[in-house]
């Protein structure tokens, strides 16, 4: 069942970007009068697909099928991309038939440069206006709501933050010299300030003032793995959402909406640290005090062998929160800034890979990857999951970006060079060109999966 929701999950996430980068480039072509062979959602074999001459078909199409001037949309295998075959330019399709016969006025080597820029960066174009689009409506739908404190509540055992000093009950007050105010705006500027230069951590421990530095070699190390470095805030509480009646939670008279508070006296502030506290208690009686409507209950749990009681949980916000509410204009500045705020990093991020201070191992995800972490947002809430949308959209226009061959950067680089020589390259050197980019990209594909899989 999880495993199916995460599928869902990615298929959520990534269809609607795929959709609409290509939808860039469709509408590109068709605004400077471009043919378009074929719109697919998916890579690989044809599963099924209309077209205005051949109407519904199911399968693939004749071996000899010819656009000539219609386009097949149609749904592809693989839900991992997609394309727009447009007439008369070598993709990684490596079709070349076209380039037999002089250039036709309604195929892509026949336009002029500006018109092929646009139909080569259409796509990237419509992600940073849907990521856009997605920060701005956030922004005005939801506002800001962020627990009230810059308070480390817990610290999940063997977590980066456990490693690099911080302990629960620090008050998180400045990095560098700018002040915080919680612990979600700290850990966004450290994210920031990791890309600018070591940092020094400014906390509150005991009453007194102490520091804690950090390189930002370190911080571009673990970040990417555990963006919240394993800090839990104060004022949150694990809350039961379901409980199995015949299992230690059900006999000990607990039920859905209760709120745990302790666990043999140890306050309980998130699901990790009730799951590590149960993993210690295995088959040992232990005092629960919890929240329910009517009141404070206390009761007696004994975990299992496997140190589970059998409930559903999930963090909720217990502690004062700030709401901060936008108008349209101040909810567009704030996307623009996020926007750019967000792009920066990537490039950033893209600059350290290419001098070799940060390696792909750590910075590089594939499927898997952004399949769990739809998930986990997804979980969080619709607001959570299309801010994840937002910068899926982005980094997919930063990346496509690239100038790497069978890439829109890499279709960029001939088209400007064509414009510069004021002629066509040969078809050879065209296709050796997307040739070198498919293998690069697969062996990229290659490292992505197996970073996914031994993370």
């Amino acid at each position: 069942m999880e495993t199916l929701q995460i599928i869902g999950s990615f298929v959520l996430a990534i269809v609607p970007l795929i959709l609409v980068h290509e939808l860039g480039h469709f509408l590109a072509a068709r605004l400077t009068g471009t043919r378009a062979d074929i719109f697919s959602i998916g890579m690989g074999p044809r599963l099924f697909g209309w077209n205005r001459r051949d109407g519904f078909v199911w399968g693939p199409l004749p071996p000899d099928w010819r656009a000539d001037g219609v386009t097949d949309y149609r749904v592809s295998l693989f839900p991992i991309g997609g394309y727009v075959k447009i007439a008369g330019m070598i993709d990684e399709s490596f079709d070349i038939a076209a380039h037999a016969s002089p250039p036709q006025p309604w195929e892509f080597r026949a336009k002029k440069t500006w018109q092929k820029v646009l139909m080569v960066l259409g796509g990237v174009i419509m992600n940073i206006v849907l990521a856009y689009v997605l920060l701005v409506g956030i922004a005005l739908a939801v506002g800001k709501t962020e627990l009230a404190t810059r308070t480390i509540a817990y610290i999940t055992r063997n977590a980066p933050a456990e490693q690099l000093g911080f302990m629960s009950g620090d008050e998180l007050v400045r990095i560098g010299n700018t002040e915080v105010h919680s612990v979600a705006e700290f850990l966004q500027k450290l994210a920031q300030a990791s890309y600018r230069g070591d940092v020094q951590i400014t906390l509150r421990r005991s009453g007194r003032d102490t520091t804690i530095a950090l390189s930002a070699a370190q911080l571009r190390h673990i970040l990417p793995q555990r963006p919240d470095l394993g800090i839990v805030p104060d004022g949150m509480r694990p809350l039961i959402l379901g409980v199995e009646t015949l299992r230690p939670a059900g006999k000990a008279g607990l039920t859905a909406g209760d709120t745990i508070l302790s666990l043999d006296g140890i306050p309980v502030a998130s699901v990790e640290q009730l799951i590590e506290l149960l993993g210690e208690r295995k088959q040992k009686p232990t005092t629960l005090v919890y929240k329910r409507s009517d009141g404070i209950h206390r009761t007696t749990v004994v975990p299992d062998e496997n140190g589970k009681i059998g409930v559903q949980v999930s963090n909720v916000i217990t502690g004062s929160i700030v709401r901060t509410r936008y108008s349209f204009l101040e909810a567009a500045e704030l996307g623009a800034a996020q926007l750019w705020s967000y792009t920066t990093l990537m490039v950033r991020s893209i600059g350290l890979l290419v001098t070799g201070e940060q390696s792909l191992k750590q910075s590089a995800g594939g499927p898997i990857m952004i399949a769990r972490m739809a998930n986990q947002t997804a979980d969080a809430g619709t607001a959570a999951f299309l801010s994840f949308v937002a910068m899926l959209s982005l980094t997919l226009a930063v990346m496509n970006i690239l100038p790497i061959p069978a890439l829109d950067g890499g279709h960029l680089v001939l088209v400007l060079i064509e414009g510069a020589l004021r002629r066509e390259l040969s078809t050879k050197v065209k296709l050796a060109y997307q040739q070198i980019g498919v293998v690069l990209i697969l062996a990229l594909m290659v490292i992505v999966f197996y970073n996914d899989l031994t993370r």
